[in-house]
């Protein structure tokens, strides 16, 4: 496959039974290795211009397999960014609407601008690349219509589902809402009588397959939720979630997605490497690290420091993170009119600043009272060693198991945190015991090498099967 594209594989020259198959890798999965291949990685944001952990994750997985021999190429927006631009491997020339602060446009004449340049964009790169495989990412504030320009291609294509742009946002799309939507559209009438429609499909697609005109149960005004697994309008062969949470909730949301695999997030365990703690050493620096909004749980982690203090327990509390400034603003009125052992840490840079944290705290609060799919934090708090308190929401209740390799507290609830931070600086060997098995488990199963394996392998069996 090395210098080819897909067309090598289509058309049977590169036959099944010279892919050689290897061993189990350390997480128990088949990895039937093949040639290196070339990967078109579509994704909104990329480093480093980003906005969150999906950007890094996303970064992290294209690395991993670029040092494994592949060649990758990532397509991306513009964001951050006057005009499209090459950064080497990384061609920034897709138009965001909508998302991480640029506008909506729901106009249909600006809005046949966006997705035509979109769609323009991503059969130069096919053509030039000539891709083995594309390994979508995130499309939030892309062009939901690049998933029926994908079909169209008649490529392999992988989905990594990391949010809920899936989920929630394809319903939201204004291109395919308005193309889809049940009600009267005289405008649209017309341009569907005249065959403007038919000759758009071609470069700017608006429905999967001629003939499938409305999707009322995603875009009607009215429509109730549809029955999970029944919205045929959209095709996804192959992809995976990052967690059993996300892939439920696109299932509820009427995705036929049942198929799906799950192959939870790694993290680069050699950069988080620590110690647990001796039994001897009080717990008493107690850390925050997220996101500073009501969702996070901020206050609730105040309130129960508050309640320590009151009972004559030891302890104070590290804040980091940036977020709501009128949250932040309410918080920190609070800490000084009680007086409280709050320090407010600025942020500098996550992967340098948070190892170092970890190491100095004796325990990290996770106060999350909104589901995620996934948090990155609590498990690089658990790769160095740190014994975590948390919230079993979302993406967390597959990660954390009470009294095993965490402590539980109801979300919300400053009284039930208050009482588990008493129990772990009351029995030190829970604490140690909790937090040798966490160490354990995300160094062997939960590390970034594992995860790429699982991906690198799904990518693999896609190409075979396709």
């Amino acid at each position: 496959m090395k210098g080819s594209g897909v067309s090598a594989l289509a058309q049977g020259s590169v036959p099944l039974r010279a892919l050689p198959v290897f061993p189990a890798s350390p997480g128990g999965v088949l990895l039937l290795r093949s040639p290196p291949v070339k990967i078109l990685v579509l994704t909104n944001l990329f480093p480093p211009h980003h906005a969150g952990t999906e950007d890094f994750r996303c970064q992290a997985i294209a690395d991993n397999l670029r040092l494994r021999g592949h060649e990758v190429r990532v397509l991306t927006s513009t964001h951050g960014m006057n005009n499209a631009r090459r950064d080497g491997p990384v061609e920034r020339r897709l138009l965001l609407n909508g998302a991480f602060g640029h506008p909506l446009e729901e106009d249909i004449g600006p809005l046949q601008e966006i997705e035509t340049a979109n769609h323009a964009a991503l059969r130069e790169q096919i053509a030039e690349f000539q891709p083995a495989v594309v390994h979508v990412f995130s499309l939030r504030g892309l062009s939901k219509s690049l998933i029926y320009g994908l079909h169209h291609a008649r490529l392999p294509v992988v989905y990594d589902v990391a949010d809920t742009w899936l989920a929630e946002d394809v319903r939201n799309d204004p291109w395919l809402r308005w193309w889809n939507h049940p009600g009267s559209n005289g405008q649209r009438t017309l341009k569907e009588w005249t065959g403007q429609r038919g000759k758009l499909d071609t470069i700017a697609p608006t429905r999967f397959m001629p003939g499938c005109d409305r999707i009322p149960e995603l875009y009607g005004d009215d429509a109730s939720a549809p029955e999970p697994n029944s919205i045929s309008a959209f095709r996804f062969d192959r992809l995976y979630f990052c967690s059993q949470m996300l892939k439920q909730a696109t299932e509820e949301a009427g995705f036929k997605v049942s198929h799906a695999d799950v192959i939870p997030p790694g993290i680069a365990t050699q950069n988080y490497v620590g110690d647990v703690k001796p039994a001897d050493v009080p717990m008493e620096r107690l850390l925050f690290a997220a996101k500073l909004n009501r969702a996070s749980g901020l206050l609730t982690a105040v309130k129960a420091l508050q309640l320590l203090l009151g009972r004559g327990r030891r302890a104070s509390l590290t804040i980091y993170g940036k977020g709501d400034s009128d949250y932040i603003a309410q918080t920190r009125s609070i800490i000084a009119v009680q007086k409280l052992p709050v320090e407010f840490l600025s942020v500098s840079n996550l992967h340098r600043d948070l190892p170092a944290l970890f190491r100095q705290h004796d325990c990290l609060l996770h106060c999350a009272e909104e589901p995620e799919p996934y948090f990155l934090t609590p498990m690089e708090a658990m790769a160095c060693g740190l014994p975590v308190i948390g919230t079993a929401l979302g993406g967390t209740c597959e990660l954390f198991r009470h009294g095993d390799n965490a402590l539980l507290f109801a979300p919300g609830d400053p009284e039930d945190l208050a009482s588990r931070i008493e129990e772990l600086q009351a029995q030190p060997a829970l604490r140690c015991q909790i937090a040798e098995n966490a160490l354990t488990e995300m160094q062997s199963q939960c590390n970034e090498t594992v995860m790429v394996d699982r991906i690198e392998a799904y990518l693999e069996t896609s190409l075979q099967m396709w």
